[in-house]
């Protein structure tokens, strides 16, 4: 008897999940949409051509900036994750909205070169980074289980309504009062919206409370994951993955205007980017609570590569459905990395796991437009950059084929 009302508490508390906790998620969406890893990487476009026109830089130096936060975001996050574990997630990213929003003040006013633009991104990064969708997924792991998933979606798909409406914003930002004008607005609606996210994180027990971490025990998780085949694999598939869709995001505007779109409606065809995110955040988050996730992932890779090498070979006539795909791409990846941390090597280590798979994914991230810029450079038109980012997605999808299956999800969670 004592098993079977166990089980039946286990299904009703599965089935209220989100009615005890749909503001969490919702907070978290808008969290991650203006954080660190969303507004400023998905708004990089815009900028690109204002710096090539004012300084002369090449598309690759243009680039730098991406390498340079992404690398730092990298270096920080494992210490980020231990934070996050001790001190929940309040206090953290109230410190780093307001690091945010001060980092875009002194690129508005202090960029003149490349060496001070990239110390600059570097140190928006740093100080931006537990605004990064490691805080938020920690919290949303921890109080879900059996629709983690569709959670993990929800909240990350506020990124993708970053990507839908940031690169128009900031379009007509950067028009009305030019590049830095637009970082000083960035400044401020970072500063308005982040009072909001930490007023309301503040009152849920979900958010501010750190979770009970046994140290000895962490340590240990951590060392048996880091040690498995499965840990690697993740790590490469995300890699190869980041490499071809952080060149494509980065450069997809320009990508747009050189086959012979004008500015404006460049920017309108990558907020369909966006929308495609919040579309494949949503629908993956459902898909791998039902199906195998790298099975999920495999399917909507194949999409991509598709919709790649048709804008490769055919350009303008398929921009508008290579955005899509794209998009969704971007929008089943952050969700893989939390989805699988969990789901492989349940909750003790998250922190200091998903903080070195997110770095693999963020340096990849930061490669991915320089390589991208750089061989566009090299030959003159995005064509093989194209191809090279069809290519690096081929081998993800190689690698996700070849994790293993799940164990059963009371051992995972």
């Amino acid at each position: 008897m004592d098993h079977q009302n166990s089980r039946e508490l286990n299904h009703t508390t599965a089935g209220s999940e989100f009615s005890r906790h749909w503001l969490l998620v919702l907070v978290c969406a808008v969290g991650i949409g203006v954080g660190v890893s969303a507004l400023p990487f998905y708004t990089q476009g815009i900028f690109i051509e204002a710096w090539v026109a004012d300084f002369g830089w090449t598309r690759a130096q243009a680039s730098l900036g991406i390498l340079g936060s992404t690398l730092a975001l990298a270096a920080a996050l494992p210490f980020i994750g231990l934070i996050v574990d001790r001190y929940g997630l309040v206090r953290p990213v109230m410190v780093s909205l307001l690091g945010l929003a001060v980092a875009y003040v002194m690129l508005g006013l202090f960029v003149q070169s490349i060496t001070t633009f990239v110390m600059l991104a570097m140190l928006q990064a740093i100080l931006g980074s537990a605004s990064s969708p490691l805080a938020y997924t920690r919290a949303i792991n921890t109080v879900f289980n059996k629709q983690r998933g569709l959670a993990l979606g929800i909240a990350l798909s506020g990124a993708g309504v970053a990507a839908t409406f940031g690169p128009a914003l900031i379009s007509s930002a950067v028009a009305e009062f030019g590049w830095r004008g637009a970082y000083f607005a960035m400044a401020l609606f970072t500063l308005v919206v982040g009072a909001v996210i930490v007023i309301v994180l503040s009152r849920l027990n979900g958010a501010k409370t750190p979770v009970n971490i046994d140290a000895k025990v962490a340590a240990e998780a951590f060392k048996v994951a880091r040690a498995s085949r499965t840990y690697w694999t993740i790590m490469a598939a995300i890699f190869c993955l980041s490499l071809g869709l952080g060149g494509l995001m980065i450069h997809f505007i320009p990508v747009l205007l050189e086959i012979g779109f004008t500015q404006n409606d460049a920017a309108k065809i990558a907020g369909v980017i966006g929308i495609a995110v919040v579309l494949g955040r949503l629908l993956v988050g459902f898909a791998v609570d039902r199906i195998f996730a790298p099975r999920v992932a495999i399917v909507i890779l194949g999409a991509c590569i598709l919709g790649v090498l048709a804008l490769a070979t055919l350009g303008e006539a398929v921009a508008l459905p290579a955005a899509f795909v794209i998009g969704f791409s971007v929008g089943a990846e952050v969700d893989l990395i939390g989805y699988l941390v969990a789901r492989y090597f349940g909750m003790q280590a998250y922190g200091q796991i998903y903080g070195r798979q997110y770095a693999a994914f963020l340096i990849a991230t930061g490669l991915g437009p320089v390589i991208f810029g750089a061989v566009r450079d090299a030959s003159d038109n995005y064509t093989a950059s194209l191809f090279l980012a069809a290519a690096f997605m081929l081998v993800s999808t190689t690698l996700f084929a070849k994790l293993p299956k799940f164990q059963p999800l009371s051992s995972a969670a």
